[in-house]
């Protein structure tokens, strides 16, 4: 299975109150806010209470805010409005479809707003509060803490946005072992760093015996007042561990139901063979590339010496740095990291044909019972080259992969595929996360390898018996691929009725040396029974089984692109999830108000709806197979993915779902100008001045080419041609180009042909590729440019301009035939804007705009009606500048 992701934010709130008032502008003040954690045998229950006062004299609306960690469940909402009591109701979620796609539009919308808190979910709740009343919010949730790299940490994200008389934190822990170390460091912010952390002077820790411990916060108003006229805003850390033993682990039992953690200490490390396969893609130019590069000379640098590794870094093409495995000595990591010095940023994005030749690396190398293989993947972008089909990616990888060789993936950034990513990794036992891009981003991906760097025993299963005979009547996942030192795996579930008092707990699996077994011998009589403080949480065990159980079926779901059984994986956690009362993807939190129903919003990372069963494989279109006519209700359709231009003019359009481009020509002279995109909602406008030349076409008229490119946005403008690029008005040479800003990146490389290639990057998941062909080398009487935009996700669904309109219009490829001398004829059909056309085209071989390479496409002979919104004139302007 694979594994669940670990989580460095354990358990992370946020209070915000934001007000619309009918009359009046003053905030609702917060009269006090606590938070109270009780952590028993790792398992976090947490209460809320927030106190809003409404002092003037006409009603304030009042919005609730919660920020949680993703791996968090809310078990209770209430609210009490003037001394009446509403209690929140967890019911089943009716709008699944809607949640996913709201969900997916505020990830790919997440840089337009207030950085988001990592790896968390946002609860909120609006309500309007009387006149001269208070109103208090009550908000419960649990989760199980989860041990990285040797400690658990407790984290309490308090932003209330003013100064809070009445604040105060308060946090306990009870455990079954000594605790052997407990810090609470001063505020952290959302970055992660590597300095030494000061101890919390306001944070007062008592420790009432050797397996307990409380911590209170309460910062008074003056306290908060030095750190900021708005209060105190960062994250308050409780970091702890606990005694550690060469054992079966802890075991506890309530009612029928049983927890087990286990991470014995001091097992050596299995030595590792790991392939890090790096992204030097064109959109890795500049920090990104330099920031991964540390981070993986880094990791190589903590080898242990009987470590292997390799580098494989992949674009357009994948090259591996070596041949062979390499020894982890001095010698090849100082060499390795002159390599990763020298990479550059350079190409597509091939992530089939890197993947399968990654794993077929892998697989060569003798096995040998005492080492584990490893990948270790990262890209920062989406397969733009080779086969894009994610499931056809997939299948191939599943395939390939005979050895069940673990990949651990790693998605930087907004604009990498991360449904693709985690897909990959739950699939192939192996760990997925996020990295956000910042100053951070190095210190991220070295503290992702740390978690995974040690793995000391595979196969590791966990039994329990009594008799010999095994009792187990239910239980989450007992049979894990790794573990790693630093970590804990944690299994719960229910036990038949046991004959005598003595339950045997074996935990055993392959280490370094050999099988290694480890025993416990339970007598239930003395065991301790687990239940929270107050009796509102008896039964912690049966919970934790129940927490649990949900997370790996939506893992599982995560993985499974067969409809039938995710719907059934999401059937089951959702049943469960209203039977234990958790707010999971499935289910959601209505209060009834005497007005009406009020629905809590509730949103969730891409973790939590990747697992809905209503986006999968299956819905994607799939091209035509070559030859075979289809009827219109089961045609291939899709937007375009990318789009570019050049030659005599002719463009080519990529559209989702068929397996050729559609390209066509123009016909245009010597001084006209295309606008190829207007995009109004971004302020984007690219337009193609063309040029004559002196060749003559086989139909003897004068070609005619691109001569230059000018790209204008709210934020910059440039103005591309073939002996110089401007700037915002500054010249510069095609040879020492490299701008950066914080919305647009610019960079060249030399292609194989020994071409210029000219990258243009936007912080709006849009990207443009120019090449520059040169009259002494292409011999067409004239220095050109051809293009290509080559992302189109930022592009808004108003934009148009030749290339523009095709991004928001639904082609489809009705049907294939044959003509008597063997050409494929394609019968297509445009919807936009509740327009249908058709339009015909004829399977034929032109260059690749970009590569020069001949391809086949959907070639639209020169009546273009049906193809284009509107008559081909009209998308001609008077100047290069014109928006």
């Amino acid at each position: 299975m694979g594994y669940q992701r670990l989580h460095y934010s354990i358990l992370i709130l946020v209070f915000l109150f934001m007000q619309t008032v009918y009359v009046q502008t003053q905030n609702p003040s917060i009269h006090s806010m606590h938070i109270k954690s009780d952590i028993t045998h790792r398992f976090a229950t947490t209460l809320v209470s927030s106190k809003v006062v409404n002092s003037v004299g006409t009603p304030v609306e009042a919005s609730f805010q919660a920020v949680i960690p993703d791996s968090a469940f809310i078990i209770d909402f209430l609210m009490e409005i003037n001394g009446q009591v509403y209690h929140g109701e967890i019911k089943k979620n009716a709008r699944v479809k809607e949640k996913y796609d709201r969900g997916k539009n505020s990830w790919q919308n997440a840089r337009h707003v207030k950085e988001k808190f990592r790896y968390t979910n946002r609860f909120s709740f609006d309500i309007n509060v009387p006149a001269e009343s208070t109103a208090t919010f009550n908000l419960t949730y649990q989760e199980l803490l989860e041990r990285v790299n040797g400690r658990y940490q407790h984290k309490i994200y308090v932003d209330p946005g003013q100064i809070v008389e009445d604040l105060k934190v308060d946090v306990a822990i009870s455990e079954a072992r000594n605790i052997t170390r407990i810090l609470v460091p001063q505020l952290r912010n959302n970055t992660i760093s590597n300095k030494n952390e000061e101890e919390n002077a306001l944070a007062v820790i008592d420790r009432p015996t050797p397996k307990s411990a409380t911590i209170q916060y309460a910062p008074t108003a003056n306290d908060q007042k030095q750190v900021s006229d708005q209060g105190i805003s960062g994250l308050f850390v409780v970091d702890y561990d606990v005694q550690r033993k060469f054992d079966a682990g802890e075991f506890m039992i309530s009612d029928g139901y049983f927890t087990h953690l286990f991470a014995p200490e001091s097992l050596i490390p299995i030595p590792k063979d790991v392939l890090f396969i790096l992204d030097v893609s064109s959109s890795m130019f500049g920090t990104e590339i330099q920031q991964q590069n540390n981070a993986i000379d880094t990791v190589i640098q903590d080898f242990h010496n009987f470590d292997r590794f390799n580098i494989m870094e992949f674009s357009t093409n994948a090259k591996l740095w070596q041949p062979e495995i390499l020894n982890a000595s001095n010698e090849n990591k100082q060499k390795a990291r002159q390599y990763l010095k020298e990479m550059q940023a350079n190409g597509y994005t091939d992530i089939n044909n890197a993947m399968l030749k990654g794993l077929e690396f892998l697989n060569n190398i003798s096995k040998d019972g005492n080492r584990m293989k490893m990948m270790v993947f990262l890209t920062d972008g989406q397969a733009s080259k080779g086969e894009q089909n994610r499931s056809k990616i997939l299948s191939n990888i599943d395939e390939k992969n005979i050895e069940c060789i673990p990949i651990f993936s790693l998605a930087y950034g907004n604009e990498a595929d991360y449904e693709f990513i985690k897909t990959v990794a739950v699939k192939n036992n192996g760990i997925a996360r996020k990295l956000f891009k910042g100053s951070d981003a190095s210190l991220q991906i070295k503290q992702f390898f740390n978690e995974i760097s040690s793995p000391s025993l595979r196969n590791v299963t966990l039994k329990y018996l009594n008799k010999n005979t095994d009792i187990i009547e239910k239980a989450t996942t007992l049979n894990f691929d790794t573990f790693f030192n630093g970590k804990e795996i944690v299994a719960a579930g229910k036990l038949f009725s046991i004959d005598g008092d003595v339950i045997d707990v074996l935990s055993s699996g392959i280490g370094v040396d050999g099988p290694i077994e480890l025993a416990l011998e339970i007598d239930i009589q003395n065991q301790i029974h687990s239940t929270a403080k107050t009796s509102d949480y008896d039964g912690i065990t049966e919970r934790v089984w129940a927490y649990l159980t949900i997370k790996q079926l939506l893992e599982k779901a995560i993985g499974e692109y067969n409809t039938t059984e995710k719907m059934s994986l999401n059937h089951r956690a959702r049943q469960l999830s209203l039977k234990y009362k958790f707010v999971t993807p499935l289910t959601t939190v209505v209060v009834t108000l005497p007005d009406k129903r009020h629905h809590g919003t509730f949103e969730e990372n891409e973790d939590a709806l990747l697992a809905l069963a209503l986006h999968h494989a299956e819905n994607r279109k799939q091209s035509v197979p070559k030859g075979i006519k289809r009827k219109a209700n089961g045609s291939s359709s899709g937007s375009s993915t990318e789009g570019g231009g050049g030659g005599d003019p002719h463009f080519m359009v990529k559209i989702e779902g068929i397996e050729y481009p559609i390209c066509f020509d123009v016909d245009a002279g010597d001084g006209d100008v295309i606008q190829i995109l207007k995009d109004p909602l971004l302020g984007m406008t690219i337009n193609a001045g063309i040029i004559g030349s002196r060749r003559r076409n086989r139909f003897g008229k004068y070609k005619t080419f691109i001569g230059n490119i000018f790209v204008m946005t709210p934020s910059v403008q440039i103005h591309i041609k073939p002996n110089q690029v401007i700037v915002n008005g500054s010249p510069v040479s095609w040879n020492n180009i490299a701008y950066a800003s914080e919305l647009v990146r610019i960079h060249v490389n030399k292609t194989v042909h020994h071409d210029e290639t000219m990258f243009i990057h936007f912080g709006n998941d849009i990207s443009v590729i120019i090449r520059r062909l040169m009259n002494d080398t292409y011999s067409q009487g004239v220095d050109y440019l051809n293009f290509n935009i080559d992302k189109e996700t930022g592009i808004s669904n108003i934009a148009n301009g030749i290339l523009g309109q095709f991004v928001h219009k639904k082609t489809s490829l009705l049907k294939v035939s044959l003509d008597k001398h063997g050409r494929k004829h394609g019968h297509f059909r445009e919807f936009s804007n509740n327009h249908r056309s058709h339009f015909k085209a004829i399977l034929h071989q032109k260059p690749d705009i970009i590569s020069g390479e001949k391809v086949f496409c959907w070639n639209v002979h020169k009546k273009t009606k049906g193809l284009l919104n509107d008559d081909l004139q009209e998308y001609f302007v008077p100047d290069i500048t014109s928006v």
